[in-house]
């Protein structure tokens, strides 16, 4: 069960990430960001309600929270200046970092020891994403030199690292209010938190912070992401609850690929990640 949730919460990338790509047409990057999260908190704030209301909120509960914001919101503003200082084939493929940060992490902070099969399957999905993610006539080392020659591959990195530790934390979430109540937590608490950085983003930048200049294109295409993302938060907080976070980012990292295919690029580099990824998630799917 768990697999299918991890695929779901691929598909939900995927979407989230094409849809506000046509946001991004219409407004800022962090605005439309902040906006699709928000729309996704009032969906999943929706399922809580109908699932019986909003539990009690332990101390544990509070202690995660503090813990996962920071980094949550950092993964997403050093996305952001990763995509503005650099070429995407200097991004994407180091986001591959994130299965075996997660991994890691999760044997040192949470005992969760994958099988010797599916470590491997891990390590298949980190190489597949890396090939998805590499640009015609870019060198396949390029990516990683870009960590300490770029500041958008140090950016890249430091997004993955941001996002691999507050993966981390939530489980202890999940373990303290359930899936869903979380999901709203992190999709309203990050919306609010990036919400609060737009002035600085604004001031920094000098041209501020992308107010859509055609609100209803922008909007659908917000509208859609939100939805996108709140799939995304539900299917993965779901297979959080079920069993290692390290299996649940590899095999929701096809969600890279579904990206790829929604983008309708077929390259000779992409299909052997494709084949990586594909091939590392059926490897933890089956021996996980």
């Amino acid at each position: 069960m768990w697999i299918f949730l991890a695929l779901t919460a691929a598909f939900g990338a995927a979407g989230t990430s094409f849809a506000l790509k046509r946001a991004v047409a219409h407004g800022g990057v962090l605005v439309s960001t902040v906006a699709c999260r928000a729309v996704a908190a009032v969906l999943l704030a929706g399922i809580v309600a109908a699932l019986g209301g909003w539990p009690h909120l332990p101390a544990e509960y509070w202690r995660a929270l503090g813990l996962v914001l920071v980094p949550e919101v950092l993964g997403t503003l050093f996305m952001t200046l990763a995509l503005r200082s650099g070429d995407l084939s200097l991004v994407q493929p180091l986001m591959g970092l994130l299965p075996p940060l997660v991994t890691i992490g999760g044997a040192v902070f949470l005992r969760e020891t994958p099988t010797p099969v599916a470590a491997g399957g891990v390590l298949l999905v980190t190489l597949g994403v890396y090939c998805v993610g590499l640009q015609p006539g870019t060198s396949a080392l390029e990516p990683l030199r870009g960590v300490a020659r770029s500041r958008a591959g140090a950016f890249a990195a430091a997004s993955a690292v941001s996002w691999s530790l507050a993966t981390l934390v939530h489980k202890r979430g999940i373990a303290a209010v359930g899936p869903f109540p979380w999901a709203v937590t992190l999709a309203l608490g990050s919306a609010l938190a990036l919400g609060a950085v737009l002035p600085l983003v604004a001031w920094r930048s000098g041209d501020g912070v992308g107010v859509p200049e055609r609100a209803g294109p922008w909007g659908g295409a917000v509208a859609l992401a939100g939805l996108a993302f709140a799939l995304q938060q539900a299917g993965l907080h779901l297979a959080f609850r079920a069993t290692q976070a390290g299996y649940v980012m590899a095999v929701s990292s096809v969600g890279v690929l579904i990206g790829t295919l929604l983008g309708i690029v077929v390259l000779r580099e992409r299909a052997a990640g494709a084949l990586l990824v594909s091939g590392g998630a059926a490897l933890i799917a089956l021996f996980g």
